[in-house]
């Protein structure tokens, strides 16, 4: 009975000096690894993904803006002025249509603003002046017979454009560069136009060459600065667009010294323009670009 006693209590010692399968010395702080239980329903979905669950959770997705590229038309009327040197006193006069079409490829400036493009793009519009009445006499002046010049042209602009978004479908433009045009008709009115011939220096020209013709000493290539600020609604992948533009030609309607070789003339065009157009998305403003899921997918796929 004595060794049986013996026995039992060296087994209950030995006992505790083992937890785990690992010995370890009397009297040493024993471990004790505690599992969670956790309650796996929590990560579930329901069975279907509403707007108002998505809501509830707070869910955002941040698409960013992409450099992509806009194509448009637009049309409008033109306010055509002219300054003159000498001065003379000349009035704004309206022309329609104004009509043309255009591409813009945004772009990051510097890398990381994404607010920025180049714009270019072709045409029609109109230059000229009209001069106006004297409110005492009742008499307009005119220039070798001419009170009022209107001229068609065509020109190309090439504009850095801007655009600051306000929400998801609004947006501010702004937009400012050069231009370049030609000239490709002309129609002249005045008190001389209808006489059977009009000379300036040694040049003889018959009515129809004076009213609808260009004359020897005018120049038909124009060119200048051009700039103005709009305004946008977007409708992915549609936008519409209204601008309000000015044109400050820097080509003159005539050569400076054709009516004089010591005292040079000078007319310069200063036009504003307000246009409408709608524009088409030709690759996604938002979200990720094919070439974009290309990348991430071969990522995935080689680790690059």
């Amino acid at each position: 009975m004595t060794l049986l006693t013996a026995l039992l209590l060296a087994g209950t010692g030995w006992a505790q000096t083992r937890i785990q399968g690992q010995p370890v010395r009397q009297n040493a702080p024993v471990e004790v690894t505690v599992k969670p239980v956790i309650d796996t329903s929590f990560f579930t979905l329901p069975a279907e993904v509403t707007d108002a669950y998505l809501d509830s959770i707070g869910t955002r997705f941040d698409r960013p803006i992409n450099d992509y590229v806009l194509f448009g038309v637009h049309g409008g009327a033109a306010f055509n002025h002219t300054y003159f040197n000498p001065p003379w006193e000349a009035k704004f006069h309206t022309h329609l249509p104004v009509f043309g079409a255009s591409v813009t490829i945004h772009g990051k400036l510097f890398g990381f603003m994404p607010y920025f493009g180049l714009e270019i793009g072709v045409q029609h519009t109109y230059e000229g002046f009209q001069f106006k009445e004297n409110k005492e006499t009742k008499i307009t002046r005119n220039l070798e017979g001419v009170e009022n010049m209107v001229m068609d042209v065509w020109e190309v602009p090439f504009l850095m454009a801007g655009h600051a978004d306000i929400g998801e479908n609004f947006k501010l433009l702004a937009k400012v560069g050069i231009f370049g045009g030609y000239r490709t008709s002309v129609t002249r009115t005045g008190p001389f136009t209808e006489s059977t011939r009009y000379k300036i220096r040694e040049e003889v020209y018959s009515p129809w060459e004076y009213r609808e013709s260009f004359r020897d000493f005018d120049l038909r290539w124009t060119y200048g600065l051009e700039g103005g600020v709009g305004m946008g609604l977007m409708f992915s992948p549609f936008e519409f667009h209204v601008n309000a533009l000015v044109k400050w030609g820097w080509g003159s309607f005539y050569r400076p010294d054709y009516y004089n070789d010591y005292y040079y003339r000078f007319g310069y065009p200063l036009d504003l323009m307000v246009t409408a157009g709608i524009y088409y998305q030709l690759t996604p403003r938002r979200g990720y670009t094919r070439h974009q899921l290309k990348k991430i997918a071969k990522q995935i796929v080689y680790g690059e």
